[in-house]
């Protein structure tokens, strides 16, 4: 099983210089590579405070010339919003950049908030999602691109800058609709998710989903699943009770945007309660937050339940403090990663050894 951190790089303070944010994302996942995970994980959003990173190619490109083993990982590129063309030649250029670090991550978008600012109408999400992967598949495959399409018409069309990796890339994937899944399972992409603050139910249930979706794909074997799921050791009560309402901040942004009530003044998002919204003693029921025998004991319950390839870690959320975010990163690899790694059966080499010399850094 493979490890990742994923970076939303919110900006709860809107005065918090963006400059600031990156150079934090940076430092954690310099400290996630030398604890021993395997990707580095960026987003991509638009116009808000909700995520300060527009182009996680852009971003990926950079923080792989500051790392030398960790993947890059694209969680996820917004599709609809880019000419297939000119992303087929930057994923290219990222891949030979970071010496085939890249993980290619697909997505069809959500927000209307988005997509309307950049000239398009959510409800063709999926009719350009389909066409897109046709012609990054297309070129990554070939080298070549030609497409008559309803939304794309490309003639004959050489690409310069084709992927390091061969054959190509590993692919993750978000997002359910039945043919996507379908396609998905029919080319070997992993899909990743996450269900917020619920638990290991919710986990399960998009879990079942999927796996009757690839099942009818054709797809035998175990399924290809990958989770985030937000993270943070503390001893303390209140600390802990504290990173939780970070979680509940987070799903009032993105249940706001999934139900296009969304209220912004400037760039700065407005959190607003949402219908069964959970309680923060819920949150902290379900996700890994405590000390670090809690945090390990539900990490290895769902990762046993799902049968998960990768488990993503969300580090830093909902504005917290770097230090916070860093102290709690330390403690996962040094006291939460060996716990896991044993019951499991061995994922890689943990311990405080190797955590102290990351935080020596």
């Amino acid at each position: 099983m493979e490890l990742g951190i994923f970076s939303l790089m919110s900006q709860r303070d809107v005065s918090k210089p963006v400059n600031e944010i990156y150079k934090e994302t940076i430092d954690l996942i310099q400290l996630a590579e030398e604890i021993g995970f395997d990707t580095a994980w960026l987003t991509e959003h638009h116009f808000g405070n909700y995520c300060m990173c527009p182009s996680p190619l852009m971003l990926a490109s950079h923080v792989a010339a500051r790392t030398t083993r960790i993947k890059m990982g694209l969680a996820v590129l917004v599709l609809p919003l880019y000419h297939p063309l000119r992303l087929l030649e930057e994923i290219g250029m990222v891949d030979q950049l970071s010496d085939g670090r890249l993980v290619i991550g697909f997505g069809s978008g959500y927000q209307a908030f988005e997509f309307e600012r950049f000239g398009h109408d959510l409800k063709e999400n999926w009719a350009l999602t389909h066409e897109i992967m046709d012609i990054l598949e297309m070129g990554i495959a070939e080298g070549r691109v030609a497409y008559d399409g309803k939304h794309f018409q490309i003639p004959e069309t050489a690409i310069g800058t084709p992927v390091l990796q061969k054959p190509r890339p590993d692919v993750f994937v978000a997002g359910n609709e039945p043919a996507y899944l379908a396609r998905c399972a029919k080319a070997g992409y992993t899909p990743i998710v996450t269900v917020g603050g619920a638990g290991t139910d919710a986990l399960l249930g998009v879990h079942g989903h999927i796996e009757k979706t690839f099942a009818e794909a054709g797809h035998t074997g175990p399924l290809p699943f990958a989770m985030n799921r937000s993270i943070y050791v503390t001893d303390d009560k209140d600390d802990a009770r504290d990173a939780a309402e970070r979680v509940l901040y987070t799903a009032r942004l993105v249940m706001a945007f999934r139900g296009q009530y969304e209220k912004l003044e400037g760039i700065e998002v407005i959190p607003q309660p949402y219908k069964d919204e959970p309680s923060l003693d819920s949150i902290l029921e379900n996700l890994p937050f405590g000390d670090p025998e809690s945090c390990a004991e539900k990490m290895i319950r769902e990762i046993k339940a799902t049968g998960a390839c990768h488990y993503s870690m969300f580090a830093q959320f909902g504005g917290m403090d770097h230090k916070r975010a860093r102290r709690s990163l330390e403690r996962i690899g040094a006291e939460v990663l060996p716990i896991v790694d044993k019951a499991l059966g061995g994922i890689k080499e943990f311990g405080p050894g190797k955590v102290a010399a990351a935080a020596e850094r």
